[in-house]
């Protein structure tokens, strides 16, 4: 006798259950937003440049297009004359969300004959994306996003119709300069379109996987050029160092260890493994369940998951898709459970980030001049961000700056003493700048 959660879930109900999931997500992002995880990190570094040049960071030109895509809200908030700072925080929010909701919605059309897929996206969001909580602004978030329709037409087991073409191509364009790690998902969409150049029959799927194909080596020319010639050689070290930090993160060891062990546990029809994987997320949950939040350099190390975790989830597809694999109640209730639970852990997980934010506030109102962090518990939530937190969070009224912890030797992206930034949106400039620069 089958039980009720064996049966099948109509294709049309599944994608309503997507899309509900997608909402809760983006729900738990917007919490976070509330309470400005943008400013976390470089964030009120990236704020701060827009405000100021009307422009976009430019911070490196491999990662332009993920600029264009997360900025460009912004940008165009500030170019057409929004001096509100709350206005233009939102926009900033906005922006970052922007790749999450145009990745669900092209991702929603290219699964809509296998509906069922779009569910590994959504284990990706929570496990790969909300894991990077002090890094949401990061470059790496649009990859984490964008990777996914791409594959997910890459996968198609037909061909391509003229619009499923163009949005790919569209994708890869986008692709091209995101991320230094699209070295290794350019590689993928390379062997992908390489192969369907290889299936086609039809001179317009065969020359349009052939250009499909291109634009995916190309990324990885791009990116290959970057590694070997970095910007900064200091940045590629730290990346292969937070390789390891990033196993400290409970979130990808949450979604990566759930589809992993399902997967394997249906193709072997093991019940221990199955157990496993629910009882494996279930654990990891709990214990970190009682911690107040994620370490800063945790949260930053997650860029590097581009390169571990997200091939693993895409490989975890790769298989459901050439599989018979259909989605059930059971299977449904399971990966709703788990992306609403880690979606709330996120939450939580804000705890330390909100205190910190109360207390630097709190100061801020108490305190007149500069502020040695000293006095106050050496508060900090990045090494030189405090001047940076002293001006977006004083709400345009700027009456005092805490310095960072190493004022004396440490970096300073502008000199406290003798600069101000977002000068055009103040409506009460700090004074005492001009006496500190005569002294």
């Amino acid at each position: 006798m089958s039980s009720p959660l064996d049966s099948k879930i109509l294709p049309g109900r599944l994608r309503a259950i997507a899309i509900v999931l997608f909402a809760v997500i983006s729900g738990c992002l917007w919490i976070g937003f509330s309470v400005d995880t943008y400013f976390g990190s470089d964030g009120s570094f990236y704020f701060a440049i827009i405000l100021d040049n009307g422009n976009f960071t430019h911070i490196a030109p491999s990662r332009a297009h993920a600029e264009f895509l997360t900025q460009w809200p912004l940008v165009l908030g500030v170019r057409s004359g929004i001096t509100d700072l709350t206005v233009l925080e939102n926009l900033f929010g906005l922006g970052i969300w922007f790749p999450w909701l145009l990745a669900f919605v092209i991702s929603l059309y290219a699964t809509r004959g296998r509906p069922e897929l779009i569910f590994l996206f959504l284990i990706s969001l929570v496990s790969l994306n909300l894991a990077g909580w002090n890094l949401l602004y990061g470059e790496h978030m649009v990859l984490l996003s964008l990777v996914w329709p791409i594959f997910y037409f890459g996968i198609l087991r037909r061909p391509l119709n003229l619009l499923e073409q163009v949005l790919t191509a569209l994708l890869l364009i986008a692709h091209l300069k995101l991320y230094e790690s699209t070295v290794a998902t350019g590689a993928i969409f390379t062997v992908l379109f390489g192969f369907r150049t290889w299936l086609a029959r039809r001179p317009r799927e065969r020359w349009g996987s052939v250009a499909l194909a291109s634009l995916a080596f190309a990324s990885v020319a791009i990116a290959l050029a970057w590694i070997l010639f970095p910007r900064d050689a200091d940045n590629r070290s730290s990346f292969l160092g937070s390789i390891i930090a990033s196993l400290g993160h409970p979130y990808p060891w949450l979604g990566v260890s759930f589809v992993v062990l399902n997967i394997w546990g249906v193709v072997t029809s093991s019940r221990k493994l199955l157990m496993l994987a629910w009882a494996t997320p279930l654990v990891i949950g709990v214990i970190s369940l009682f911690s107040p939040g994620i370490w800063g350099g945790v949260a930053f190390s997650t860029r590097t998951l581009t390169l571990t975790a997200l091939p693993l989830l895409m490989l975890a597809t790769m298989i459901i898709s050439l599989s018979e694999f259909e989605m059930t109640r059971y299977w449904l209730l399971s990966v709703s459970v788990l992306i609403v639970a880690v979606s709330l852990l996120h939450v939580r997980h804000l705890q330390s980030w909100w205190e910190f934010r109360r207390d630097f506030k709190v100061i801020l109102q108490e305190e007149k001049g500069f502020v040695n962090p000293a006095d106050h518990g050496d508060i900090e939530h990045w090494g030189w961000t405090n001047p940076l937190l002293s001006y977006v969070w004083s709400e345009g009224e700027v009456e005092a700056v805490i310095l960072n912890r190493n004022f004396k030797d440490g970096y300073e992206p502008f000199d406290p003493f003798t600069e101000m930034v977002m000068e055009k949106y103040l409506t009460k400039k700090p004074d005492f700048l001009e006496k500190s620069a005569k002294e």
